[in-house]
């Protein structure tokens, strides 16, 4: 009996993150997502990378602005954006604009390999939430989430739902926050 039980237990996880998805997705306009400002606010998390190693908030400041994109394997509107995601990283990292890729898939790196490689995304930063601490310490509600943290780390505006990052509307609103927000207040 305990055995089955501990089969299963990793399913409510699965479906609260699926519902999450498809709840945001299916509640998102046709037109993409854009980013709504807040008041800059210090937030706490610690990321992976590939070796395991920690990497707390504090690492993500001292770029103007740096995009952090919470996303996911199984998730559709992540796998369309992070293609645009690092070409905007292409774009934009002259002009003080850093992206980061984080994953919260659970099976891993093998899992975050083989999507980035389907979807020939090669040069983005990525990172991994697995147990999605930072996520949770961050109140993302669903995928795709993305923060913009200010040169000194903090949260100054996000965006739930898919962005249309090749736009140059977005793009123009991205860098008014760099030129706007990212003064110390």
């Amino acid at each position: 009996m305990n055995r089955a039980r501990g089969i299963f237990r990793p399913l409510p996880g699965f479906l609260l993150g699926l519902g999450l998805a498809l709840t945001l997705f299916a509640a998102s306009p046709v037109s993409a997502a854009s980013l709504v400002p807040s008041e800059p606010k210090a937030v706490t998390f610690v990321l992976r990378d590939r070796d395991g190693a920690p990497h707390k908030a504090g690492e993500f400041a001292g770029a103007q602005l740096t995009v952090l994109h919470f996303w996911a394997s199984w998730c559709l509107p992540c796998r369309e954006e992070l293609p645009a995601l690092e070409k905007l990283q292409s774009d934009l990292s002259g002009q003080g604009v850093r992206v980061v890729a984080v994953s919260l898939d659970r099976l891993g790196w093998d899992a975050i390999d083989r999507a980035t490689s389907d979807l020939g995304v090669a040069h983005l930063e990525m990172f991994h939430d697995r147990d999605r601490e930072a996520a949770v310490a961050l109140g993302i509600r669903g995928l795709p989430t993305t923060l913009i943290l200010d040169h000194e780390g903090r949260e100054i505006a996000r965006m739930e739902g898919q962005g249309a990052w090749g736009s140059a509307e977005l793009r123009r609103q991205l860098l008014d926050f760099r030129i706007d927000r990212a003064k110390p207040m």
